[in-house]
């Protein structure tokens, strides 16, 4: 007996594929426009080459961040800033307690 033929829906298109054929579609080498570095000028035709790019630069890609991981960094930075994260509160309460010290002695 063959096996039963499993259908999924592709969610770019909503049609039905066959699971198998959507699988491997899924699985297919990204093809990407080769760009100019913004930061060395080298020209970067693939995704090993960018992630190597990465590698040797020390950059990220921001579409590897989610707007949540964003607007959570940017609230801390605006914290930090501003001086009322808890590592600027607590360097502050060190500056004071020390000079109190000082002029306790």
């Amino acid at each position: 007996m063959a096996g039963k033929t499993v259908y999924v829906q592709d969610p770019e298109t909503g049609k039905f594929v066959e699971k198998q054929t959507y699988l491997s579609q899924q699985h297919a080498i990204h093809v990407m426009k080769p760009f100019k570095s913004p930061i060395d000028g080298t020209i970067i035709h693939d995704p090993a080459q960018l992630r190597a790019h990465h590698r040797k630069h020390g950059t990220t890609d921001s579409r590897d961040y989610s707007p949540e991981f964003r607007e959570k960094a940017s609230r801390a930075r605006d914290l930090r800033l501003q001086g009322l994260d808890p590592k600027s509160k607590q360097d502050r309460l060190n500056v004071l307690k020390r000079a109190t010290e000082h002029v306790r002695t």
